[in-house]
């Protein structure tokens, strides 16, 4: 079942206007949430994200967002996954228009949300990351902080990861600063302080990323947004990726460079983990 304009349908009768501009030019955004036991952790956080970017792209929010918590729940109990382990997608489109790229003057959004069981599969010494080599973040750009339909770089960068081996592609900005991952943001230990690249970087203001810093605060770990380079990386004392599926996954190589597993990632993913039921 799929949750479309305020009703539970089959996916398979689940249909959208061909016209709809989010499948023609990407024109919505959307945001992926883990479920745990039923419990949606940090839905409030999420679609706070969401109606921000919405604001900052003039596309009408077709519900407020306690609305759309409740319809999250009542997809989840269609799909009797209320008491299960569960990935969630809320996708929000500008909904059909003329053709050209103007938007619509009487924008009919489209509101989709999705479930589907999720089991993550994480290799007990991490992931191995590679560089993408034909992608970029485009650090000035409005939609680097966005969660937008526009996926296309990090399509092509985790496809590039997939070709090589890798579990997961780093996206260097147009200044050869680090960004983010295709599909996570990223954490380096250096010289002993937790550092992730600043949103001026090109970086996703990612929820999990967010937690992860508060963390480091309530744990008297120091930690700054700022700018790495891939040098700095390569010679951190321990690195990770985060996002809100895998949640904290430490990182056992970048390119050829091997990178050990510390105390600050254990600690961090211990108290992570004490936030979410299981």
């Amino acid at each position: 079942m799929i949750w479309l304009n305020g009703r539970l349908v089959p996916r398979d009768q689940a249909h959208i206007d061909i016209a709809d501009r989010g499948l023609l030019l990407g024109d919505g955004l959307f945001e992926t949430l883990r479920v745990y036991g039923g419990h949606v952790f940090k839905l409030e956080d999420h679609l706070g994200r969401l109606a921000r970017g919405a604001g900052e792209l003039g596309i009408p929010m077709p519900l407020d967002p306690p609305d759309i918590a409740s319809a999250v729940h009542e997809t989840l109990e269609a799909h009797h996954l209320d008491a299960a382990s569960a990935a969630l997608r809320v996708t929000l489109t500008r909904g059909p228009g003329q053709r050209g790229l103007l938007p619509p003057e009487d924008p009919r959004p489209n509101l989709i949300i999705s479930v589907s069981p999720y089991h993550p599969s994480v290799p007990d010494d991490g992931f191995a990351v590679v560089t993408a080599e034909r992608a970029r973040r485009n650090e000035g750009s409005l939609t680097a902080r966005l969660k937008t339909l526009g996926y296309l770089d990090n399509v092509v960068a985790q496809t590039e990861a997939a070709a090589a081996g890798a579990d997961e592609a780093l996206l260097l900005n147009n200044k050869n600063a680090v960004a983010c991952g295709a599909r996570s943001n990223i954490f380096a230990v250096i010289k002993g302080t937790l550092l992730t690249p600043a949103i001026e970087e090109g970086a996703l203001p990612g929820i999990t990323r967010a937690t992860v810093l508060h963390l480091a605060r309530e744990l008297s770990v120091q930690a700054s947004e700022t700018r790495i380079t891939l040098g700095d990386l390569v010679k951190a004392e321990e690195a990770f990726l985060t996002n809100s599926l895998l949640e904290i996954v430490p990182i056992r190589r970048v390119d050829t460079w091997q990178v050990p597993t510390g105390t600050v990632t254990r600690r961090l993913n211990d108290a992570y983990r004490a936030l979410t039921p299981r």
